[in-house]
Order: C-alpha cells, then sequence, then structure tokens
C-alpha cells in the first residue's frame, strides 16, 4: 500500500481537524517517521486524540503503524509528488510516475478488498448460466464489453449493451438460465439500476462491478464485486484508474473462471484461435 495515496484517498472523508494531520503527513512524510504523537499533534495544530482518529480513520491500527508504513513508502525510493495533482505543462516522466504509483496502489486495494468466496460463487453463477447479460454506461460499457468479450472466446454467450431498451427486451424474451451483470464505477447510474431491478423482477440473480462498496448498485446487486481504485485526481473525467480497477477485477474473475474449467476454457480459446485465423486468411487472399 502507498500510505500517501492512502491518505490523498481518504482526504475529502476526514473530518476538519483530522484533515489537518493528513495535508501534514503529506507535506512533511519523512519528518512524521521520527516524530511522536505529540509533536505530530503540536505541528498539525490539533489535540493527540485527533491524531489518533485521523490514524484510524486511515484503516491503521495506531501511529507506529503509520511510521512503520511511512518507512516502507520512503524505502521505496518512490516520490513523494506521485501523490499530487497533475501540474500545468507537467513533465512525462513525472506524469508516467504518478500513474505508475495510481496503479500499483490501485491492484493493492483491489486485491485487498475484493471479497475471495464472493468471487468465487460469481466464477460458479457463469458457469451455471446459459445466457449472461452484461450492461453498463459510458466508460462502464467499454468495462461492459471487455468481460463479455472474454466470456464469449470461452464459450459462454454473453449480449452486452448500454441501451435499456435493447436489454430490457432481451432480459425478459427467453426461458434460458440467465445471469444478469451490472458495471458501474460509482454504483449510481440510474439506468444501470433500473436494468437491475428488472434482471431482479425476472428472478434473474444479479452480479455489480463497481468502485463503490456502500453505492445503491452494491447495495442491491445480490453478489456485488468492488472494484476499489484509490483514483484521486481532481481531473479524473477520463475515469483513468478506476477504469483500469474495473478490468484488473475482470481479469481477475476470467482468470478465476478459466482456472475452474480449464481444458474446456483452453479448448475453446484454441478453436476460436483457429476460426478467426481462418477468417484472416480467406480475407487476405
Amino acid at each position: 500500500m502507498n500510505i500517501l495515496l492512502e491518505i490523498q484517498t481518504k482526504l475529502r472523508e476526514l473530518s476538519p481537524n483530522e484533515s489537518k494531520v493528513g495535508k501534514y503527513v503529506l507535506a512533511f512524510p519523512e519528518a512524521v517517521i521520527n516524530l511522536s504523537t505529540q509533536d505530530i499533534a503540536k505541528n498539525s495544530q490539533v489535540s493527540p486524540a485527533t491524531v489518533i482518529r485521523f490514524v484510524k480513520s486511515i484503516g491503521l491500527e495506531g501511529v507506529p503503524q503509520l511510521k512503520q508504513q511511512l518507512s516502507v513508502w520512503k524505502a521505496s525510493a518512490q516520490s513523494d509528488t506521485d501523490f499530487q495533482e497533475l501540474r500545468p505543462n507537467e513533465e512525462i516522466d513525472s506524469i508516467k510516475s504518478k500513474l505508475k504509483a495510481r496503479i500499483n496502489h490501485m491492484t493493492e486495494l483491489v486485491n485487498g478488498h475484493l471479497n475471495n468466496e464472493r468471487l468465487a460463487k460469481t466464477v460458479d453463477l457463469i458457469d451455471e448460466a446459459e445466457l449472461i447479460f452484461i450492461f453498463g454506461i459510458g466508460a462502464s460499457f467499454l468495462v461492459a464489453q471487455d468481460l463479455a468479450q472474454k466470456l464469449n472466446r470461452i464459450g459462454k454467450i454473453s449480449i452486452c449493451a448500454d441501451n435499456t431498451h435493447t436489454m430490457a427486451v432481451n432480459l425478459t424474451n427467453n426461458n434460458q438460465k440467465k445471469l444478469f451483470i451490472a458495471v458501474s464505477d460509482r454504483g449510481e447510474s440510474r439506468e444501470v439500476l433500473a436494468m437491475l431491478d428488472l434482471a431482479q423482477a425476472e428472478n434473474i440473480e444479479t452480479i455489480a462491478i463497481t468502485g463503490i462498496e456502500n453505492s445503491s448498485l452494491a447495495k442491491r446487486a445480490e453478489y456485488p464485486l468492488i472494484s476499489l481504485s484509490g483514483e484521486n485526481f481532481e481531473f479524473r473525467h477520463a475515469a483513468t484508474v478506476s477504469m483500469l480497477a474495473q478490468l484488473y477485477l475482470i481479469d481477475l474473475l476470467f482468470y478465476a473462471y478459466v482456472s475452474k474449467n480449464f481444458d474446456d476454457a483452453r479448448e475453446s480459446v484454441i478453436r476460436s484461435l483457429d476460426i478467426v485465423r481462418h477468417l484472416e486468411k480467406n480475407y487476405h487472399q
């Protein structure tokens, strides 16, 4: 875990006084390693009790663990600007470093927060389903397409859409054993929630892939999978790291399924590759 990115991610969720401690730690991470709780409190202009509350709020057991995590950060030789916002006319190498740090942090967050039993249950549901529907809007639709492509490649018939009318007709129009997978990073898309409600009304089991653990989608889906990203750039409208977190979670799901159904999945992949090569060969003749 990159402790500075973790603090930056949670800064907006903290109380005003706890935020003072967070900002002080971000400004002087190396100095904090050698300071007492009282010194951190004094320099942050808060009480020692607030420092302890801050540490608990960012998921650590106490100030010693905070200092230990800062020591790990220092030993890893990461830049102390990796957690900062993008700057105007920033050097390319600096942008590379920031994104690399955030992507590494993201994979640790997903691994740490993803419920293994729920992932295994999702694999079982995909295995049992005869027809899989995957729905997302905007950038989440691109993620939904990636999952559908992977599942179709290994012989699991998957239909992906970002149109509510199309998805509604598909969900209600056949008698095969169906599974519905909703994709939404924030988990508050009205269209996605509407399709989830429709799927449940049709007695279809539902899976959610979302980055917010207490989102409406995570609460209402039967099997939520959390793609926690830690993305904290102010200018995040392109959904960079959050989208990568969703794609990473999908890869984990895909490989878990392939591992459980190794021989059948391998045969399907080889068959699909042969078909694609045959088509390419005929096309170029």
